[in-house]
């Protein structure tokens, strides 16, 4: 079902199918740590047991219904500071494949994926270090495609965006070439004050007023930047401005 991809240049070349395992970004940090990867190498499953999200969450995924996956990438190209870079590009490659089929695509920061203010995409970046260069990026990527029966009316899935199911084997080679295009930007060196715009303009609630909870009070404002850190600043509805923050700092509020 998931073949390797040969019209790319890095990411896709080698696939790991496994019907089922506990997490694919396990697996994947197993094989870097044995050696026995190159450079763009995919580990996707039909059923992952134990996926992670941010904050530490769970992704609950329905077998054989969505794209649950991870990308093997070495970008020591990239100093340690700028490694949330990685997550931009990984960000807008998947919104380049959903705006194929659909519109109202944003990333709510750091980098899930939303459509028509629902999750639809979860990503999970772990990175290892060496020296001053990042050494590795394990890109972890749960995006719904046929799932309809979902948690909470704050998901969605590509199929139920569409009304359309749709194959899994063709959506997973049309996504891996977005991935791929989109990590080549970023490799050029010439790109990355563009991957920087197209991230900000893609954000949710940048130049537009959304609510927030920050240390167990609700606010509402805008958010105004991300810095080279990936740390977010918001300008609230009084003109205060929050800035700096971390992802466990504030959580978003959508109705």
């Amino acid at each position: 079902m998931y073949n390797s991809i040969q019209d790319t240049l890095i990411i896709g070349k080698k696939v790991i199918y496994l019907p089922s395992c506990h997490s694919t970004n396990d697996i994947a940090a197993e094989i870097v740590h044995a050696g026995l990867f190159t450079e763009g190498t995919v580990v996707i499953t039909d059923h992952q047991l134990s996926g992670r999200g941010q904050r530490g969450t769970n992704w609950v995924a329905n077998p054989g219904e969505n794209l649950t996956l991870s990308v093997v990438l070495t970008p020591t190209f990239l100093p340690i500071q700028d490694q949330f870079l990685i997550s931009q590009t990984i960000a807008l490659g998947i919104k380049a494949y959903l705006e194929k089929y659909i519109s109202g695509v944003e990333i709510k920061w750091p980098n899930d994926i939303l459509v028509n203010r629902k999750k639809i995409c979860g990503i999970l970046i772990e990175n290892t270090i060496q020296g001053s260069k990042l050494n590795t990026s394990i890109v972890g990527i749960g995006l719904n495609i046929n799932q309809i029966y979902l948690e909470n009316d704050l998901a969605t899935s590509l199929s139920g965006e569409t009304g359309s199911e749709l194959t899994l084997g063709d959506e997973f080679a049309a996504l891996i070439r977005c991935l791929d295009a989109a990590y080549l930007q970023l490799r050029s060196g010439n790109r990355i004050a563009e991957i920087r715009s197209a991230y900000m303009n893609s954000l949710y609630g940048y130049a537009e007023e959304v609510k927030f909870s920050y240390k167990d009070r609700v606010y509402t404002g805008t958010v105004i930047r991300v810095n080279e850190l990936g740390l977010l600043s918001v300008r609230l509805s009084n003109g205060d401005e929050l800035t700096d923050l971390g992802i466990k700092e504030i959580s978003w509020i959508r109705n």
